[in-house]
């Protein structure tokens, strides 16, 4: 597209100085520390604050001036800039700017039913109340795989635009995804909470038909985008946490992605309230299919895992981080995980939506992940995510972080 002389100089001011952080030498150390983090060294944990709730920061800073048309760069610029004079706690601002390559499915056959409650703080969160699509093995057999296209065009014509934008400051590189799929993540979108948790127990036999289909959707998914180069080895994140890796790409890896050369991510949050035995039976026997041969694997996400480390280790022989969440309880988490993953703690994001922040609370949850993870010799990181509200005070998270920061330091150099 055709950039106006005043968008551009708006656009080219943003990504100087976006340009200038990244240059940095606090960048290097901490993509050395997200490193060392996910080869399990004992280093000082990573923090991370995302999924914040933008809406609610009504700062001139934030407010786009250019054509909607380039508000996608805009907004990514103002963001990052914001949070890295804010709250940037480990934030890494890389050499090489980012787009996306554009992907697009055909969908599954099957349509979402829902009555959705979206809030206006701006944040990705909202309510549902799903509809119940997939009773019968009728309902069952209008699934099919998708099919997967590659918008070449749109993407270079994006990267284009980001080339006009940083030309001179930084390189730009169009890049693709992670192989991340949550079997039963998906299926509750189709059937609600309460009908999937009562078929499980009441309909097992149709409930590993359902499991059986999605991974076989999810299988031609990901043979689809290993086929289109849509896969990245290395990517500085993956869902919101630390990924860089020099176990990825793989040892022989020769320019063609495969599967052993990026990470897989899966969870299973709709079963925060199963046993461990039925978690294993219809989640993790298909996710080991799935993602067995990926070179890494991070699993989890809001259900609790402390007491289900044990059957994700019989599992997978790639898994590196899993998700310990508000729920769960750090110390039995940490007494499981010991040095063979890393503890992905998610602090309690209630701490930050309340008008008057306390950190009292915050200091008390770090203490807790640090005394149990040096007990146990388990490596940590922390994202502060799932943001709902932040009670209209970007404050919050300065101070969040900032309570953060003051019990690691007690801790590590």
């Amino acid at each position: 597209m055709q950039i106006s002389a005043k968008d551009k100089q708006t656009l080219r001011q943003l990504a100087a100085r976006y340009s200038e952080l990244a240059h940095l030498e606090v960048q290097q150390e901490r993509i050395e520390r997200y490193y060392q983090t996910n080869a399990l060294e004992p280093v000082r944990p990573v923090v991370l604050i995302s999924e914040v709730p933008w809406g609610e920061i009504r700062d001139e800073a934030l407010r786009n001036t250019c054509v909607p048309e380039l508000g996608w760069l805009e907004t990514r610029l103002r963001c990052a800039l914001y949070q890295w004079d804010h709250f940037q706690v480990d934030l890494v601002i890389p050499p090489l700017f980012e787009v996306g390559k554009q992907i697009r499915s055909s969908g599954i056959g099957l349509a979402i039913e829902e009555v959705l409650i979206k809030g206006d703080t701006g944040a990705y969160i909202a309510a549902h109340e799903y509809h119940d699509v997939l009773q019968t093995d009728e309902d069952l057999e209008q699934l099919h795989a998708p099919e997967i296209t590659y918008d070449r065009e749109g993407t270079e014509a994006a990267v284009a635009v980001a080339e006009e934008v940083f030309a001179g400051l930084l390189p730009v590189q169009a890049v693709g995804g992670q192989l991340q799929y949550s079997i039963w993540d998906q299926i509750s979108q189709y059937r609600g909470v309460e009908n999937l948790l009562y078929d499980l127990a009441v309909r097992p036999e149709f409930s590993h038909r359902l499991a059986r289909r999605f991974t076989d959707i999810a299988l031609a998914t990901f043979r689809q985008f290993r086929d289109l180069d849509l896969l990245y080895p290395n990517p500085y994140l993956l869902h919101c946490t630390a990924a860089c890796s020099r176990e990825l790409p793989a040892g022989d890896f020769a320019g063609q992605v495969r599967y052993q050369d990026v990470w897989g991510r899966c969870a299973a949050q709709i079963f925060g309230s199963v046993s461990p035995e039925m978690h294993d039976e219809f989640d993790l026997s298909y996710n080991q299919e799935l993602f067995g041969e990926c070179g890494l694997l991070y699993y989890g996400c809001c259900e609790p895992m402390d007491t289900k480390v044990e059957i994700l280790r019989r599992r997978f022989k790639n898994l590196r981080k899993i998700s310990i969440t508000p729920w769960a309880d750090p110390e039995r988490a940490a007494a499981q995980i010991g040095g063979d993953y890393v503890l992905a703690a998610k602090p309690n994001p209630a701490f930050v939506s309340s008008p008057t922040f306390d950190p009292v609370p915050v200091k008390k949850e770090i203490t807790a992940y640090m005394e149990a993870c040096r007990r146990h010799g388990t490596t940590c990181e922390f994202v502060l995510k799932d943001i709902s509200t932040i009670a209209n005070r970007s404050e919050n998270l300065t101070q969040w972080a900032a309570a953060v920061k003051g019990v690691i330091d007690r801790y590590c150099a």
